[in-house]
């Protein structure tokens, strides 16, 4: 069964992105799927894994705010 793991604080640059990103990474690396999902509005863990936030065509916010599927978006 998959874990649900989330980093989060209301306090900005804590590291909330860096360490999602690295623990995405470690997980990966030992053999295990992961999905990262960026929902900060300004995409840093988007970027900071080498994906162009402008050429996306559909993200987190059309899940949440226009009804799309997730699988859309993944």
């Amino acid at each position: 069964m998959g874990r649900v793991l989330a980093v989060a604080n209301q306090k900005g640059g804590v590291g909330k992105t860096t360490t999602a990103i690295n623990l995405s990474a470690f997980i990966a690396q030992e053999g295990k799927n992961v999905l990262l999902i960026d929902i900060d509005p300004q995409g840093n863990a988007t970027s900071g894994l080498g994906i162009n936030r402008l050429k996306i065509e559909s993200c987190i916010y059309d899940v949440l705010i226009n009804g799309a599927p997730l699988g859309s978006v993944i």
